[in-house]
């Protein structure tokens, strides 16, 4: 599959073409001119590689919550995917990631870091697979349809201390900094016709949060992507620019996370009626820096 649209998507990306494509969007060149790779996974090996990724959600969080007595969202946190034709599919079905029954709130996710606290939340360990600020972070991938699912990839913060909740499980405000970057969020329920939508965040900031209208149908494979820099946003989806945001950045290096999610709230009500099972297709993650001796042009035609 990747082998096939590389040739088209090579001319694409480097002639600059302002086109958002309705059906597969080719895949980009490993390499990117003013860029090092820093962090990839093709998914071409049938497992998980666990020297990159943690197969569960936030468990460091969870094994804390459960010491203090809190309650959890979530009833199982370890992922439920599959890899198939080097594509990772991270999975909902009736019965995994274990639950009660089919409409009880669930996610499946990887990530490239988590922690574990000590005796107290002063002491913790940050165990990092891969972590980075600043750069180019990218994902090709196809969305689920249907109505409460959500298929996230975004960043945190490593610290535990200073993500988006307390170790204690209260969740900060604005003016509490910086600490989490949505490159794209995309509701199940809003996907299918030229009148979809994506959302984009920064959190915690008063104005950066987003929802162009994108054109495509994310049930196809696209390629999302979001460039950072010290005061600056910039998404991308199939090349072109979709928001840009100028404003406080995080300060601190940030880890990935991909899910899909199951829940009732901002994203719609669990369907009782849903089909299994529902993937999320992820053909590839990449990651750049900037190349100290190159030069990246700057983004054009942000709405």
């Amino acid at each position: 599959m990747k082998s096939k649209t590389a040739w088209l998507c090579a001319t694409c990306w480097f002639l600059g073409m302002n086109v958002l494509l309705a059906a597969d969007a080719p895949v980009p060149p490993l390499q990117k001119p003013g860029w090092r790779l820093t962090f990839h996974d093709e998914f071409d090996r049938p497992q998980l590689n666990d020297m990159y990724w943690f197969s569960a959600y936030r468990s460091g969080r969870k094994e804390y919550f459960k010491r203090i007595g809190h309650e959890s969202r979530w009833v199982d946190h370890n992922a439920h995917y599959v890899i198939e034709d080097g594509v990772l599919k991270l999975r909902i079905d009736e019965t995994l990631p274990f639950r009660p029954d089919k409409s009880t709130r669930c996610v499946s996710c990887i990530q490239t870091s988590d922690h574990r606290f000590g005796a107290t939340t002063a002491e913790y360990q940050i165990l990092d697979k891969f972590a980075q600020k600043h750069g180019w972070f990218e994902i090709r991938c196809k969305c689920p349809r249907g109505e409460g699912l959500l298929s996230a990839f975004w960043l945190h913060q490593t610290d535990p201390t200073k993500q988006e909740y307390t170790p204690e499980g209260e969740r900060k405000n604005v003016g509490d900094g910086v600490v989490e970057i949505d490159i794209i969020e995309q509701q199940g329920r809003l996907i299918g016709d030229k009148s979809s939508t994506v959302d984009l965040n920064v959190h915690f900031t008063s104005g950066a949060h987003y929802r162009p209208k994108l054109g495509i149908d994310a049930s196809e494979f696209h390629v999302w992507a979001m460039q950072w820099q010290e005061g600056q946003v910039d998404w991308y989806l199939d090349g072109n620019v979709i928001s840009s945001y100028q404003g406080p950045t995080p300060q601190e290096k940030m880890f990935v996370l991909i899910a899909l999610f199951q829940y009732s709230g901002w994203i719609g009500n669990i369907d009782p009626n849903m089909t299994y099972p529902r993937d999320f297709e992820v053909d590839y993650v990449r990651v750049y820096q900037r190349d100290a001796n190159g030069t990246v042009p700057e983004p054009q035609g942000a709405e």
